[in-house]
C-alpha cells in the first residue's frame, strides 16, 4: 500500500531523543540447551522489538542494523505563502520566502534465519547442588518481531508460540527520510514472513492509525486505534506454512512552492495560474509580452533596426 503521511512533522517515538548513532550486530548460534534474545532498538521514529526463547536443538543467526541518521530537525528555506502575527490576527503573506522545520532521518533493517526443533533439556551446573541435581529446561519455542513506525502511525506484529518446531525467516525494514526543499520524502514500513510451524501458533497483524479522524497524533491516543485505515489480525494453530509479505510506504510532501512573478525556467509567465491575471500582473505583462521592449525601441535615435541586431551597436554605446 502507498499514500501520504498522516503525521505532523514531530510525532516521533515517546521518550526518544534523536542521537546521532550506528548500530550493527551479526550472530550465528548453533547448540543444544536453552536460549533466551532479547532485542529492542529505537530511534526518535521508529522502533523494532525482538524476543525469543526455548529449549532443545538450536540453529539460528540475525542481522541488525538501525541508524539515526540526524539528530536534528532540518530547516528548509523556500518561496510560499508566509504566515505573520500582527496585532492578534494572523495575515498571510503571499510570495515570500518562509521556513519549515522536518524531522531527522533514521533507518532499521533486520534479518533472521532459523531452524528449531523443541526438546526436554537437563544438565549439571557448576560444582553445588545443581551439580547433583540437574537443572531442567522444558521450554516451548517462542519468537516474536514487533515493528513500528512512529510518524506515520504503522505497525507490523508477527509472533510464534507453543511451537515445537520452527523453520524459516523473517525481515524487516522501517525507514523514515523527511523531505527536502524540492524531493518529497518517504516512510516505508516491510515485513516479509516465511514461516514452517510444527505443533504451534502463529499471528500475524499490521495496523495504519486513523489520526485524521480524531485530529490527534497517530501514537499515544487510543482514539486513533478506535477505526484504523489498515487492521490485519490472522491467527494460525496447529501445523502450517505460512509466507507472507506486507509493505506500507507513505509519502512526506516536500513543501509548496510558489511562482515567483518571473518563472522563466517554469514554463512561462503566461502560464501561472491566478485569479484575474490581468490586474494581479499588470505592471509585469509588458516585460514578458515584450511592449516594453517595443516602446523602448521606438524612441532610439538614430532609429534601431532589429532585424539587424538584438542588441544596440557601436553606434549606440555610452561613451563617458
Amino acid at each position: 500500500m502507498s499514500g501520504l503521511s498522516w503525521a505532523g512533522q514531530f510525532d516521533y517515538n515517546p521518550d526518544q531523543i534523536p542521537i546521532q548513532y550506528k548500530n550493527d550486530v551479526t550472530s550465528d548460534v548453533t547448540g543444544e540447551g536453552y536460549f533466551m534474545e532479547y532485542k529492542k532498538v529505537n530511534t526518535n521514529n521508529l522502533s523494532m522489538l525482538e524476543y525469543a526463547h526455548g529449549s532443545g536443538n538450536l540453529d539460528f543467526a540475525d542481522i541488525l542494523y538501525n541508524e539515526q541518521k540526524s539528530k536534528d530537525p532540518s530547516t528548509i528555506y523556500y518561496f510560499g505563502d508566509r504566515k505573520v502575527k500582527l496585532r492578534n490576527q494572523t495575515v498571510t503573506i503571499e510570495g515570500d520566502w518562509t521556513s519549515g522545520k522536518y524531522g531527522p532521518n533514521s533507518r532499521i533493517t533486520y534479518t533472521r534465519q532459523y531452524d528449531n526443533i523443541q526438546s526436554p533439556i537437563s544438565f549439571g551446573y557448576g560444582t553445588g547442588w545443581y551439580a547433583a541435581h540437574p537443572i531442567g529446561y522444558n521450554s516451548l519455542l517462542k519468537d516474536k518481531n514487533m515493528a513500528k513506525s512512529y510518524q506515520e502511525g504503522a505497525s507490523m506484529h508477527r509472533q510464534i508460540e507453543y511451537a515445537h518446531a520452527v523453520k524459516g525467516d523473517i525481515s524487516v525494514d522501517i525507514n523514515c527520510t523527511a523531505p527536502t526543499a524540492t524531493a518529497d520524502g518517504k516512510g516505508t514500513l516491510s515485513m516479509n514472513i516465511d514461516d514452517d510451524i510444527t505443533q504451534g501458533s502463529l499471528h500475524i497483524g499490521e495496523l495504519l492509525n486513523n489520526a485524521t479522524v480524531f485530529k490527534v497524533k497517530p501514537y499515544g491516543h487510543k482514539a486513533a486505534l478506535k477505526d484504523p485505515i489498515i487492521l490485519v489480525d490472522n491467527d494460525y494453530i496447529g501445523n502450517f506454512q505460512v509466507q507472507q509479505t506486507m509493505k506500507l510506504e507513505m509519502t512526506k510532501c516536500k513543501p509548496t512552492w510558489r511562482e515567483d512573478w518571473l518563472p522563466c525556467c517554469h514554463g512561462g509567465f503566461f502560464d501561472i495560474p491566478a485569479w484575474n491575471f490581468d490586474k494581479r500582473y499588470s505592471g509585469q505583462k509588458g516585460i514578458f509580452d515584450c511592449t516594453c521592449r517595443n516602446e523602448s525601441i521606438s524612441t532610439m535615435k538614430p532609429k534601431w533596426n532589429t532585424s539587424l541586431a538584438q542588441f544596440p551597436t557601436e553606434t549606440y554605446r555610452n561613451v563617458p
